[in-house]
Order: structure tokens, then sequence, then C-alpha cells
């Protein structure tokens, strides 16, 4: 059964755990070739936590790693070298960041990349965030397993899919695990930022989860349509809640997993909003992006 940890539990081990996701996906942003709706900063998932997959540097590709298990994060190179840094108690951002740039240049994978934390209240610079902080590696493989059920269950929703998606990964600005299913039709953002700007360009449905934040402790199952709907919207299944202010379905895990079938509730919140939605929104080719796959089952 998985644990659910609310935010509040470990927000210590989970704020570093942000800010190390942060510059690993930094990185990607610094050396990948650019996707639409940022789809190659994202972070994948591995049996023990978080990778970047491989980024390209010459002849010195490398990737770099969280691994949960081990309270670590290491670099590797397509040579087999590899570097590492331990995540541990009583330590601030600035000595990770230190650790962080000492193994990239161990490696001779060198990456400058933008200090100040994205996406998140604090606008400290990496460098200069000394607050000590406690880690504890039990509440991160928490964290993580939860994440890992989500993302399964995200999975099994968003990929008989037949059109344009971006399959369930983890976003390390908004440090949510998310999958994304798109119309094909332009939808330019209204407001301004580069984040908007190359975030929202396309109507698309966001299906995600997170782990909360100091505000709102309890980790949930979301659901953002955008353009953004102000009207009411019917949610399911009945723990399933509409937020008009935030323009979002919302589930709890706690909720979810209070069902007699916590997947066959999680699957029904899916796929009823992606119904309500696409109605709502009048999206073309509907019959075509659901059509069963017929591809044999795997016995």
């Amino acid at each position: 059964m998985i644990k659910k940890i609310d935010y509040n539990e470990w927000a210590e081990t989970a704020y570093t755990l942000h800010m190390i996701t942060q510059m690993m996906g930094k990185v990607k942003l610094a050396r990948m070739p650019a996707q639409p709706e940022w789809g190659h900063v994202v972070l994948y998932f591995t049996a023990q936590g978080l990778t970047t997959g491989l980024i390209p540097n010459g002849e010195n590709s490398f990737s770099v790693s969280l691994n949960l298990d081990t309270s670590t994060a290491f670099a590797q190179t397509v040579s087999g070298e590899t570097a590492g840094l331990s995540l541990r108690g009583n330590t601030s951002v600035s000595e990770y960041y230190n650790d962080f740039q000492k193994m990239l240049h161990t490696l001779a994978c060198d990456t400058p990349i933008n200090a100040l934390p994205q996406e998140m209240s604090t606008r400290i610079p990496f460098y200069d965030d000394r607050t000590k902080r406690d880690y504890d590696g039990c509440a991160a493989r928490d964290f993580f397993r939860m994440y890992v059920y989500a993302r399964n269950a995200l999975l099994r929703f968003t990929s008989p899919f037949r059109g344009k998606k971006l399959l369930p990964a983890f976003f390390w600005g908004t440090f949510d695990v998310s999958a994304i299913l798109f119309s094909g039709k332009p939808s330019p953002y209204p407001g301004g930022g580069v984040i908007g700007t190359n975030g929202f360009d396309e109507q698309f449905i966001e299906f995600g989860f997170w782990a909360g934040d100091e505000n709102l402790a309890a980790p949930s199952f979301f659901i953002m349509p955008y353009p953004f709907i102000k009207d009411d919207m019917a949610a399911a299944p009945d723990r399933a809640v509409w937020s008009p202010q935030k323009m979002e379905y919302f589930l709890s895990l706690e909720d979810a997993l209070s069902y007699p079938e916590p997947d066959a509730a999680i699957d029904t919140f899916f796929r009823s909003a992606f119904n309500r939605v696409t109605k709502h929104e009048n999206w073309q080719c509907v019959d075509w992006f659901t059509r069963p796959l017929g591809v044999p089952a795997v016995r």
C-alpha cells in the first residue's frame, strides 16, 4: 500500500530535493535542443529516482541522476566515468550547489546555469541559500513511491491517446509528475513571461500529481485544462472537486486511496474530466484520438 506523506512531514527534505532537481533540470535546459512546451527539460523516472537522460556534450555526453535508495546524486559520462554527491542532514543548498558544480567539473561536463530557483516562492540563488536543512532518506523514498504510483496511473491513462502528448515525466519547476494531451489547436498564452509563452501555446489537458507545499500540505492528483475554463465543471468520482478559483480538478491521494479500488477511482477521475473538457471545449478528432489501438494484450 502506498504511504501518503503530507508536505509538512518532510518539508526540509522536500525543499532540498526540489533544489537538486532544479539543478539537474537547468543542466538540461542549457544543453538540450529545445522542444515545444518545454519537453526537453523534464526529468525521467528510474527504479531508484530520477534522471536527466543522456545530455549532449560532444564526445563526452553524460547524464545526471538522483538515487533515493542510496541518497546520492551522480553524473556519468558515455565513457563510464562517474562522480557524485551525497544527500545528508545539516546541509545548505549552497553546499549542494558547490558539490554539484564540482561533480560536473570532475567529468569535464561544466555547464553554466541560471542559479535562481524557477517557479518557486524563494528568489535566493543556489549559491546564496546558506540555511542548513535536515534530510530524511525514508521520507524521500516515501515521496518517490507516491510519485511512482501516480506516474503509473498517468501512464496507464495517457498511453493509448493517439494525438500529440507528453508522457508522464517529472517537472522540476513545479515539483510534480504530469502528462499532457494536446488537441492540435494553437492557443497563444494571454499572459507574459518566457515560461508561460512557451508552455501554453496550444490547447491541452494536463493530468498530474503534486506533493503539496507549505500552503496546501495534502498530496493530490490534479487536472488542468488550457485554455483555462471559468465555468463550473462537474467532477467524478464523488470525492473529486472542481476549483473555480484555480480552474482545475483535484482528487487528494487520501481520498483516492479511500475507495475500494483506488486505481479505478483515479482512472474515473482522469476519464470523466477528459470527456467533460473535450466536449466543453469542442475538441476535434476526439473519436480518432481515443480509438482503441488494437495492439494484442501481452500474456
